[in-house]
């Protein structure tokens, strides 16, 4: 009668462990099922939608300020290497005025 008692709460810890993974399966289920339905939805679909013609938009606006940057920095290097090759750019000693 003894060893009955011990093994009770054995039983119990176990039947405690698997309720709790039967209610996390249940929950994990619960939760696959809405976010396919909130999927499916046509809110959902629609901002899906908006949210990647604007992020197409943003990506465009980023792609010409990419590109004017690329020609402002290319025409500053050659503007440099034609001043130094010109000598343009360097100051010669008879030419200050004061």
């Amino acid at each position: 009668m003894n060893q009955n008692k011990n093994n009770e709460p054995e039983k119990k810890k176990e039947t405690a462990k698997e309720k709790t993974d039967e209610w996390i399966d249940k929950a994990n289920d619960y939760i696959d099922e809405a976010a396919d339905k909130i999927h499916e939805s046509k809110t959902y679909k629609k901002a899906d939608k908006s949210v990647e013609e604007a992020t197409k938009k943003l990506f465009r606006g980023a792609g010409k300020l990419w590109g004017k940057s690329e020609r402002y920095f290319k025409k500053k290097s050659e503007d440099r290497s034609t001043k130094s090759e010109d000598g343009s750019g360097k100051h010669e000693a008879g030419d200050d005025k004061k």
